[in-house]
């Protein structure tokens, strides 16, 4: 009986959460040609979490991103990024990540661990996460804010385009550095 009291207990205390899209933003940088870097967005993405916890160790994460939504003021870049050599968005028009653990590292810090798949590889990488806390927004509703980084080989993903350089290197460089500045909306 105590089992079932105590998991009540903890469905009761569950709160679920959705990604505010007007109010979040997913971006990365890359080297260009050695020296330079481009930066770009995706503009079309979901996401929910799930936690009974108010420092969020115990969140279950779930994020879609449409691939084609890539954008970095370029359309004829944006358009190469769309294709096979890149993100091959036709054949995978979507980018997902499912948590598969958090940390609690103190001070507001998490260490959201998941499996990222893009062009049908999955991979599991660690967000560096910093929860910004929570606020009752003008219109009544809970909102959370996170910050969170990462740096991902793109090749690992199988982007593997690129164009070697007269003076050296390449086009395009292998690191991507991934910024996510979430808020979330809790479910009333």
């Amino acid at each position: 009986m105590s089992n079932a009291v105590e998991q009540n207990a903890a469905v009761e205390t569950t709160k679920n959460w959705t990604i505010d899209v007007a109010h979040t933003n997913i971006n990365f940088t890359v080297s260009h040609m050695v020296i330079s870097e481009v930066t770009g967005t995706f503009k079309e993405f979901s996401g929910t979490v799930t936690a009974a916890k108010d420092d969020f160790s115990d969140a279950v994460i779930s994020v879609t991103i449409n691939a084609k939504s890539i954008n970095t003021e370029n359309n004829d870049r944006d358009n190469h990024l769309r294709s096979a050599d890149f993100f091959d968005a036709e054949n995978h028009p979507v980018l997902t990540f499912t948590s598969t653990a958090v940390k609690n590292n103190g001070g507001g810090k998490l260490a959201i661990t998941g499996d990222l798949t893009m062009r049908g590889v999955t991979k599991s990488v660690v967000l560096d996460t910093k929860y910004k806390g929570q606020m009752v927004n003008p219109w009544g509703q809970i909102v959370a804010a996170f910050k969170g980084t990462t740096t991902l080989n793109r090749k690992e993903w199988g982007l593997m385009w690129n164009a070697a350089l007269e003076a050296g290197g390449f086009l395009v460089g292998e690191e991507i550095e991934l910024t996510l500045n979430i808020e979330l909306n809790q479910a009333k």
